[in-house]
């Protein structure tokens, strides 16, 4: 699988975890991980759907953002910016971006989230075998042996 076929699977699927107002181009920056984490990524999906299903607060979290960064997978999650209804005419925003307390479901994404970050430390981004952090010059990546040599032997040659 391609990466945008693995992107294309996951707006298509999980397509209530996602902003409905991401564009075509958002959706180019919002998956940016290699394939060994999709696995991963996917699981994440799956439960964190199954959470808000549970909670009834589908459509009021969705995810900005996966990508790589110093080498770790982070997974952005926010909650919808606010939903709109009217009472006895007037307008009244009934959900705020910045709840005053953590609810039950925030903090359940918030485990959720340090599980699968901490399972993606532990595996190579390119190919899902066991790996860990590794640096070359100040860049860092979680890669198994294999493609850490890979790596080094590009750094080498450039």
């Amino acid at each position: 699988m391609t990466h945008n076929e693995f992107v294309a699977h996951i707006r298509e699927r999980y397509s209530d975890l996602f902003d409905p107002t991401n564009s075509d181009q958002d959706w180019q920056y919002l998956i940016t991980v290699g394939p060994g984490w999709w696995p991963l990524i996917e699981e994440y999906c799956q439960r964190a759907e199954a959470s808000l299903r549970d909670n009834g607060e589908v459509g009021r979290w969705y995810i900005r953002q996966v990508k790589e960064k110093m080498g770790e997978l982070r997974i952005y999650l926010r909650p919808a910016p606010y939903e709109r209804i009217e009472i006895d005419g007037f307008p009244e925003i009934v959900h705020d971006i910045d709840p005053p307390q953590p609810t039950p479901v925030q903090e359940a994404l918030s485990d959720l989230r340090a599980e699968i970050v901490g399972r993606a430390n532990l595996t190579c981004e390119e190919c899902g075998e066991p790996g860990g952090l590794r640096v070359i010059d100040g860049w860092y990546r979680t890669v198994c042996d294999r493609h850490f040599a890979e790596w080094q032997v590009r750094k080498a040659g450039r």
